[in-house]
């Protein structure tokens, strides 16, 4: 059975005859001691025998900052999610031209070699509505925005929408297997802004996203960092079947949401890397995976990952650890 067999039978919850799996790594420190050690990235994941990659687009990205002016391009990226547009301006910027080739390379390159060679399912990373506005005008004033001038964001969300649904039909023309949406919505312990707020403004646009999707895909990923337990339901109800990470270290909690909505999502995640497996303690490591495995591998529907990018406080001994016991817990 191949990763990608193995991955497909998993979202249509099924058992295969283990839990697939996969990770994400760092591009920092980390990677560099990864490839000291196996000699590629590539043969780390074959270390870990990993089902599915997860393919980022390439540049550029989806407003064209030297158009804008080089005062706001150099201004692009200070801190977390800053953009360098005011609302007003992002809904007159430029924006580059979703079918150009160089945003389709990687994602090309992953299909040849992971899943043409290596049998792996891809996974292609695509914006989402809130994430993708922090990049054009910043989270602070988004959030502003929200309260303020919603009615703006709402046209900002279209924008990028038009945008999106180009290069959605480009990643399905390639071949692609699942559609993965990347709209961080939470924090620690709650969302960065309220459930209404989402449902009244954000989930409209994002719905058009998902129903684009589902008509032209059967299944459709979504990635959020933090807390968004506020609106599982939400996005089951948009056609959402797969859910990233369900980050425990931010307050959710797999087991829960599985026995809640294990009929209706696939569970993408299980190893937390923001305290499990930095801790360097075997014995949490072995109780999450005690918790979560069991708990969510019945009747297919996980996923095992990371719950984000691995980082260089992390061991590369205890991922090897972690992937070990998931080759006793996951078999079915």
């Amino acid at each position: 059975m191949t990763g990608r067999e193995r991955v497909l039978l998993t979202l249509n919850h099924k058992e295969a005859d283990r839990v697939p799996r996969t990770i994400w790594v760092d591009g920092g420190e980390i990677m560099t001691r990864v490839v000291a050690r196996f000699g590629s990235y590539e043969a780390f994941l074959d270390e870990l025998d990993t089902d599915m990659f997860q393919a980022f687009p390439g540049g550029p990205g989806m407003v064209d900052w030297e158009a804008a002016g080089a005062d706001r391009a150099s201004a692009r990226g200070r801190g977390l999610s800053q953009g360098a547009l005011t609302i007003d301006e992002a809904l007159e910027a430029p924006f580059t031209d979703p079918s150009t080739p160089s945003i389709y390379e990687p994602i090309t390159a992953a299909i040849d070699f992971h899943r043409k060679r290596k049998g792996r399912a891809i996974w292609a990373q695509t914006p989402g509505c809130f994430e993708t506005a922090n990049g054009i005008i910043g989270m602070e004033q988004q959030l502003m925005e929200l309260a303020l001038a919603p009615d703006k964001m709402v046209a900002l969300y279209h924008r990028q929408l038009e945008w999106t649904k180009v290069y959605i039909d480009g990643c399905l023309a390639l071949g692609v297997d699942v559609i993965h949406v990347s709209d961080d919505l939470g924090e620690n312990g709650r969302m960065l802004f309220s459930p209404a707020t989402f449902r009244d403004v954000v989930k409209p646009v994002l719905a058009l996203q998902a129903a684009y999707v589902r008509a032209r895909s059967p299944h459709l990923s979504m990635h959020s960092c933090g807390y968004f337990d506020d609106v599982v339901a939400d996005l089951v109800e948009m056609g959402f079947d797969c859910l990233h990470p369900i980050q425990e270290s931010a307050g959710m909690d797999i087991p829960s949401v599985k026995r809640r909505y294990g009929d209706h999502i696939t569970i993408y995640g299980g190893l937390d890397v923001r305290t499990t497996l930095p801790s360097g303690d075997r014995d949490r490591i072995r109780a999450d995976l005690d918790r979560i495995v069991p708990a969510c591998r019945q009747g297919g529907g996980l996923l095992f990952c990371s719950s984000h990018t691995v980082h260089s406080d992390c061991s590369i001994d205890d991922v090897l650890y972690a992937y070990d016991l998931l080759d006793r817990l996951g078999r079915y």
